[in-house]
């Protein structure tokens, strides 16, 4: 039977011959909701009756030589106290266990199947209308339920939409580095640092958004590539582009001067691991090998450029 945890999704197909007879309640072992999961019908049991001893029968005369009919009534009482039902023990203890141990499995990519949700456009596809409150929504929901949100994302509906929501995230990181440059609170790009503060803002609204990109298509390119070399890839090259660009959330936390950029790119990198792991149904250990191998072969190729120039 499949259990489903109704608050964050979670479920598993359980072995029913392997539950408690009765046990009805479960905790999910992800978001530690409590909920009903099936309906037993109720099993009358008899107990047997103590407050009254039984009434030892009169003893004829002529019968005393004769034990074993004296005693009948202490062998059927023995007999009844043996019938008696051990206490059985918690169901949902039971239960809570068997569904952590499949959790694990899954982690370790078992062969219990993740349950996913039914495939759904997220709120700022959908929309004709609207559009900053369904960016905001979409934005909260990538925030705050990653696992459920990639679950359900599906593919064929073009990666303009994506790449937009990406761009407005960008572009208000743009806008904010803007206004730090003016202040002088952050110092210019190397591109623009001979540049006056009012030409350095401008030109920085142009060429940031510009410059993210670039590096969006080709990370995703490279990330893709290795999802196919560990076979890995089961949205194609749509699915890894819509879970680089929703996991690009995070960015926004570059509004915040110094403070921002570590925190983003962190949260970044997490989301994209959510990202990843979820839109391909993906194990772990895949999308770790598909996020650190192109960083490991970047900082190779930095370091033999390095030392080519340092040669030169």
């Amino acid at each position: 039977m499949n259990i489903t945890c109704p608050k964050c999704g979670f479920g598993r197909a359980i072995n029913e011959e392997k539950l408690p007879p009765k046990a009805v309640m479960a905790t999910c072992p992800k978001c530690q909701h409590r909920f009903k999961f099936r309906e037993v019908a109720p099993v009358e049991h008899i107990e047997p009756k103590t407050d009254s001893p039984p009434v030892a029968p009169a003893i004829e005369p002529e019968i005393q030589d004769t034990p074993e009919k004296a005693s009948g009534p202490v062998q059927a009482e023995q007999e009844t106290t043996q019938h008696v039902d051990a206490p059985a023990p918690p169901h949902d203890e039971d239960l809570w266990n068997e569904l952590s141990a499949l959790k694990e499995d899954d982690e370790e990519g078992g062969s219990y199947a993740e349950h996913r949700p039914e495939p759904s456009l997220p709120l700022w596809e959908r929309v004709d209308s609207g559009y900053p409150r369904a960016f905001v929504q979409t934005f909260l929901e990538v925030l705050a339920n990653p696992r459920i949100f990639f679950s359900a994302m599906p593919v064929g509906y073009g990666i303009v939409k994506p790449l937009l929501f990406f761009l407005i995230i960008v572009q208000a990181v743009a806008l904010s580095q803007s206004i730090w440059q003016l202040l002088g609170i952050i110092p210019p790009s190397a591109l623009t640092e001979n540049l006056d503060n009012t030409l350095q803002a401008a030109l920085s609204l142009i060429l940031y958004p510009l410059e993210v990109c670039v590096f969006l298509f080709l990370d995703t390119a490279m990330n893709h590539f290795f999802l196919r070399l560990f076979k890995a890839d089961t949205k194609g090259f749509e699915g890894t582009f819509r879970a680089g660009t929703y996991s690009a959330a995070p960015m926004l936390l570059m509004i915040v001067p110094y403070i921002g950029l570590p925190l983003a790119m962190i949260g970044v990198v997490v989301y994209k691991f959510l990202g990843l792991r979820h839109v391909h149904g993906a194990t772990n250990k895949q999308v770790l090998a598909v996020l650190i191998l192109p960083m490991l072969l970047a900082i190779t190729v930095a370091i033999v450029l390095t030392l080519l120039t340092g040669g030169i």
